[in-house]
């Protein structure tokens, strides 16, 4: 009789997709690929010539009318690591606030 053992296993894919809208809380972006609501995966983006990443998971998916595969897709950003330099969290934050400080002093 063999042994056998249980390991858990990951099925990765990696899916391009256009951000429509993005905040320290979460993202909505537009893919051609339905996702299940649910889905965990790892969001790696671009913010202001910063390389980011953050865990989320997809809390809607909606077809867009009048498309035939495409799809907004929005997603929350998990808190399963720090928001340091190098979170998708972090990089909007700084965002944020460097945006509100342009503003400021061009108020002035």
């Amino acid at each position: 009789m063999s042994a056998m053992f249980e390991f858990p296993g990951t099925l990765t894919r990696e899916l391009f997709v256009r951000a429509v809208d993005i905040s320290e809380s979460g993202c909505l972006f537009v893919s051609r690929r339905r996702m299940e609501v649910g889905t965990i995966g790892t969001l790696r983006l671009r913010l202001g010539g910063e390389d980011c990443r953050d865990d989320v998971e997809v809390v809607r998916c909606e077809a867009v009318k009048g498309t035939p595969a495409i799809y907004y897709v929005g997603v929350r950003l998990l808190w399963t690591r720090p928001r340091q330099a190098g979170s998708v969290r972090y990089a909007v934050a700084r965002h944020v606030t460097e945006s509100n400080q342009l503003e400021t002093a061009r108020v002035i």
